[in-house]
């Protein structure tokens, strides 16, 4: 069987397939979709699953407050008021902080680390030394040396990801640290008698207009009428009579 017709169409399709790839990842929506530095999309990931896992949670912890019978009905409210309350004031804080912290990391990284690991003359020359050393300490790499502009290249991808690195340090220290358990706990205990007094008061509407659809005879007063049922006559036992026949004769 000749299969040449078949491997020439694979070749083809595979082929087409790479330079459509190709031209996608050289877009901006590649670009944009798989930015060149992997650690700015960290940054996103690592803020959206903690404000998701939170969101979750506070559905799953109000309702399990709010419908424990274990704990008691006039603190059950309260209880799940403040479920209720960390898990809103969670969500609100850690984004909004997360996105703020995820668009000025890149600067407080140049402000903190003095602008980094820059490609500057003296730093190009002391990496290339290093390098042209770690080449030629082995046999297979003695005959290749580096050159200035793979040092430059390889110093700013090294900056990025270090950068990249940073963002996502300080998206989870600003999350998970100062909104969660430093500005949350201070909110959250007002917020829940709040969520309290709400939930007070739709019950309480609530059940006015349960009595207003099904209204109670409460003026009315009903008599409730006994029914005397006959008391049934003793019937006499034949032994009784005849005791009596006996004493009648005796006397």
């Amino acid at each position: 069987m000749n299969i040449s017709p078949v491997s020439n169409f694979a070749d083809r399709a595979i082929g087409a397939f790479n330079r459509a790839a190709t031209r996608i990842m050289d877009s901006k929506v590649g670009t944009t979709l798989m930015p060149e530095n992997p650690t700015d999309i960290a940054k996103l990931l690592a803020l959206i699953s903690t404000t998701t896992k939170d969101a979750v949670n506070c559905y799953y912890y109000t309702n399990q407050s709010y419908h424990n019978k274990r704990i008691p009905e006039d603190k059950r409210k309260f209880v799940a008021g403040i479920d209720l309350s960390n898990g809103i004031l969670n969500v609100i804080t850690q984004l909004t902080l997360g996105l703020v912290v995820n668009k000025m990391s890149d600067k407080m990284y140049d402000k903190i680390m003095k602008g980094g690991l820059t490609p500057t003359p003296e730093n190009v020359k002391k990496y290339k030394e290093l390098a042209d050393n770690l080449l030629h300490k082995s046999k297979l790499t003695e005959h290749i040396t580096s050159n200035d502009a793979n040092i430059k290249a390889a110093i700013n991808k090294v900056n990025k990801i270090a950068k990249g690195g940073f963002g996502v340090i300080a998206v989870l220290i600003v999350t998970q640290i100062i909104a969660k358990r430093m500005i949350v706990p201070f909110l959250s205990t007002p917020l829940a008698g709040y969520f309290k007094k709400y939930l007070d008061k739709k019950e309480a509407q609530k059940g006015t207009k349960t009595d207003a659809q099904n209204p109670a005879d409460k003026n009315t007063t009903k008599t409730e009428i006994k029914e005397e049922l006959p008391i049934p006559q003793a019937q006499e036992h034949k032994a009784f009579k005849g005791f009596e026949a006996f004493l009648s004769k005796a006397s």
